[in-house]
């Protein structure tokens, strides 16, 4: 794997009044390495920096706003929610499937180099947790756009500080974290992952620009995979 040379780049990012959104933007504005942060979001996010540009779009329109952002170089995706917050199993779907692929599209025709996406440890088409399944069917739906180069990420459970409380979330964490120390073999995989270790491995995927489809799972995060 050769990291591009090329810089500053140009960033497009979804998801980014998420947790790991959030972080990643901010990482990428410190880094020197972007001259301009596109942000999608479907309200005001009231950033304050002069490499970043909102755009408030429509995800079921998202092509529309391809005109108003331009080429850029590293698109990341960081969209995800709950089925509690989603309100119905369809309507996770739409924003966790529907809206990623969407996302994929237009980073593919604004000439993205790198996409990197949020998935979740455990993805699987055929998984009979419909969480996973949904995970698992947008993986495999990313794959068939033959996108230049595609990073899927796929962290545990995450811990950092979220702008909403999420009672199930906050448990699991204390709960996982306290037996984490022993989670050996193949439990490390589920090991809760900081979601500032996630958006630091999402920056440094996207500079690699690896051919194909890269997979990295929740343990590489843990050792800081995808560094150029």
């Amino acid at each position: 794997m050769k990291a591009a040379g090329k810089k500053p780049f140009t960033a497009l990012i979804a998801g980014a009044s998420g947790l790991i959104g959030g972080l990643l933007a901010g990482r990428l504005r410190d880094s020197g390495d972007y001259n301009r942060i596109h942000l999608l979001s479907r309200r005001p996010l009231g950033v304050q920096s002069d490499l970043m540009r909102e755009h408030l779009v429509d995800f079921e329109r998202l092509q529309e706003a391809s005109d108003s952002i331009g080429r850029v170089d590293h698109a990341f995706c960081c969209l995800g929610t709950t089925i509690r917050k989603a309100g119905s199993q369809a309507a996770f779907r739409r924003v966790d499937h529907d809206y990623v692929l969407a996302f994929g599209r237009l980073a593919a025709s604004l000439g993205a180099r790198s996409i990197v996406v949020v998935s979740s440890v455990g993805a699987d088409a055929d998984s009979r947790n419909f969480y996973l399944r949904v995970k698992g069917e947008t993986e495999r739906d990313l794959r068939q756009l033959n996108l230049t180069s595609l990073v899927i990420v796929r962290p545990s459970l995450l811990t950092g500080d979220r702008s909403e409380f999420r009672l199930g979330e906050r448990f699991g964490g204390v709960l996982l974290a306290a037996v984490s120390p022993i989670m050996i073999g193949p439990m490390k995989r589920v090991r809760p992952v900081s979601a500032a270790r996630v958006a630091e491995t999402m920056q440094r995927a996207a500079r690699v620009e690896n051919p194909g489809v890269t997979i990295i799972e929740s343990e590489q995060i843990q050792r800081g995979a995808g560094q150029s």
